[in-house]
């Protein structure tokens, strides 16, 4: 049994989607940024990828995205408010 070219092909294309979208998105090289939305005030996560599409290379650290509760569009600086870890919920002190 022979394997031609596009039967490699086919095979390293397969591996490379499953590499793509099973394993980057949850241990590749994925940040997380805290936004606040210039109209509504209001505080929410953006996760991204760096270099993941060309847009995000012409524009290097800005987004344009729309806010999570009001709808409305603005440009962020996804660089700039890059956060390192979540923010741990702390525990209740307890009255004993």
């Amino acid at each position: 049994m022979t394997l031609d070219l596009l039967s490699v092909l086919f095979i390293v294309v397969a591996i490379g989607i499953v590499l793509l979208f099973f394993v980057l998105p949850r241990w590749g090289p994925h940040y997380t940024s805290r936004l606040t939305c210039p109209h509504c005030k209001r505080v929410f996560n953006f996760h991204w990828i760096p270099g993941a599409t060309i847009s995000s290379i012409l524009y290097r650290g800005m987004r344009t995205l729309k806010c999570p509760y009001c709808k409305i569009k603005s440009n962020y600086d996804v660089m700039a408010t890059r956060v390192r870890q979540p923010r741990k919920l702390q525990k209740p002190k307890s009255k004993a």
